[in-house]
């Protein structure tokens, strides 16, 4: 996406979230992995996005997806960001073109040498805000192994992913992981408990696509 196109789109958030109503939308942060072995499955990936979200995304609401790559704590690392008209056959219009930015996105070539999960944490906790969304979600396609580049340094606060439902869609088995399967059981244990302690409301991971479907939309 280019930066002016990204900036309109960011602007766009911004003044809708300055409306009233904001607390019957909903806003979705997808935050995917492009490293590793994740960076050769963004056609599945964005298959998926494309299947089980985007017809649950509704007039009002607010949709972002963020690499998860290098340095994910920085705008550069949003590849769509958009909030639907209220109005359904321009909210269906821009559902067309942010599918058309997931399957650009899905070609591009990219393959990150590190994996900065929670400066795109961070980065998508600021878009949910900005939204002032009832109902915030990310949705992390990843292996959840973290690997930051050097010098970097991440914390959440307490509170910053408040009133957020946190979901993992299929996390990859490393290859260590099938040797000892406790690897992968205590990373994700590990995740689950640093996005609870910094207010996320629900953390779940989820291995099939339908599964996916039903919980995003389930009602909350």
């Amino acid at each position: 996406m280019t930066a002016p196109r990204l900036l309109a789109l960011s602007g766009l958030v911004l003044a809708l979230a300055c409306s009233d109503g904001r607390s019957h939308a909903r806003a979705t942060v997808v935050l995917v992995d492009v490293s590793g072995t994740y960076a050769d499955q963004r056609d599945e990936m964005v298959r998926i996005i494309r299947s089980g979200l985007l017809p649950r995304v509704r007039p009002g609401d607010s949709f972002f997806l963020i690499r998860i790559g290098e340095q994910s704590y920085d705008r550069s690392a949003v590849e769509a960001a958009v909030t639907l008209d209220a109005q359904p056959s321009r909210a269906n219009a821009q559902k067309l073109a942010l599918a058309g930015a997931l399957d650009r996105f899905a070609r591009s070539p990219m393959r990150a040498r590190h994996t900065d999960i929670s400066g795109a944490i961070l980065l998508a906790s600021e878009y949910l805000k900005e939204t002032r969304a009832g109902r915030k979600d990310i949705i992390i396609f990843s292996d959840l192994r973290e690997e930051l580049p050097k010098g970097a340094k991440r914390s959440l606060d307490s509170d910053e992913l408040k009133g957020t439902d946190v979901l993992a869609m299929n996390v990859k088995r490393l290859a260590a992981d099938t040797n000892d399967p406790a690897g992968y059981r205590t990373r994700l244990a590990d995740w689950g408990n640093r996005l609870t302690q910094a207010g996320a409301a629900s953390w779940k991971v989820v291995l099939e696509p339908e599964e996916l479907a039903e919980e995003y939309a389930a009602e909350r």
